[in-house]
């Protein structure tokens, strides 16, 4: 009997994943479709939209432009996120549990909500539309996914160690340099890398703050989608689909991600 539960719960998992993971792949047989629209499955098969995607160069110019806003927004992200994770887990702060909710909220309030907030918020100060507005965006956007990890990592790390620093005669800085960095690095290096895909993907608040010059990948995607149905943006999902399921399985390998976003 609990041999056959055992399958069962296998199954409904082997179910569950061919249900999340069926329209992600479907997309890669559609990328070789010779027709100039989308469809699946596709009649004839043709590697044009692939030479096709490598000369666009609209494209890969959205695709360097949100790769430094994700870049310096990931940065901008670890650096508070590292300091507001220190703060609530190791100092002797009032309310430190509303304070890691309030680093949440991001995640929790509608991102059209988050997005119309900075556009009104950035007009201020004359920057709305400004790459300097869309990497303090992402960085506000993405900063609890590495709060909540470096948290966690915190709570799990034996505090023994510094008690060793300190009873060794380590100052308070040193024993952040030499023990709690260090020991943080895995999170923060899964945490920091999962803020970069989202910022990488992020549309809902940036499309408040786009101009014609800072058209990230995910609208100039859309835009693919839905204005000029352009089908080699099948080709470039593709790309993207393989390279990301690759990564986070080296993730998981290397790091052990899922530990540190257990809630």
């Amino acid at each position: 009997m609990i041999k056959k539960s055992f399958e069962f719960k296998y199954i409904i998992v082997l179910i569950l994943m061919i249900f999340i993971f069926i329209p992600f792949i479907a997309i890669i047989p559609s990328s070789f479709a010779k027709s100039n629209m989308f469809s699946f499955p596709p009649e004839n098969l043709s590697i044009e939209h692939y030479k096709n995607l490598f000369q666009d160069g609209q494209l890969w110019s959205s695709a360097l432009l949100s790769l430094i806003i994700a870049s310096i927004s990931t940065i901008l992200a670890c650096t508070v996120g590292v300091m507001a994770a220190l703060g609530i887990v190791k100092g002797n702060l009032p309310f430190k549990g509303m304070l890691e909710s309030l680093f949440m909220g991001p995640l929790i309030i509608p991102l059209v909500t988050i997005g119309i907030s900075f556009l009104i918020f950035f007009s201020i100060f004359n920057i709305q539309g400004s790459l300097l507005s869309i990497i303090l965006a992402h960085s506000i956007v993405i900063s609890p996914y590495i709060v909540r990890m470096a948290c966690a990592n915190l709570r799990q790390s034996d505090p023994v160690l510094e008690e060793a620093a300190i009873v060794h005669g380590a100052s308070p800085l040193y024993m952040l340099r030499t023990v709690i960095l260090p020991g943080m690095m895995p999170s923060i290096i899964s945490g920091g890398i999962m803020a970069f895909l989202i910022s990488m993907d992020e549309y809902t608040v940036t499309v408040f703050l786009a101009q014609t010059d800072t058209v990230t990948l995910p609208i100039r995607i859309y835009q693919y989608v839905t204005i000029d149905i352009n089908p080699i943006i099948t080709s470039f999902a593709s790309i993207i689909i393989v390279f990301s399921f690759l990564f986070m399985i080296f993730l998981e390998k290397k790091f052990k991600i899922h530990k540190y976003i257990e809630f």
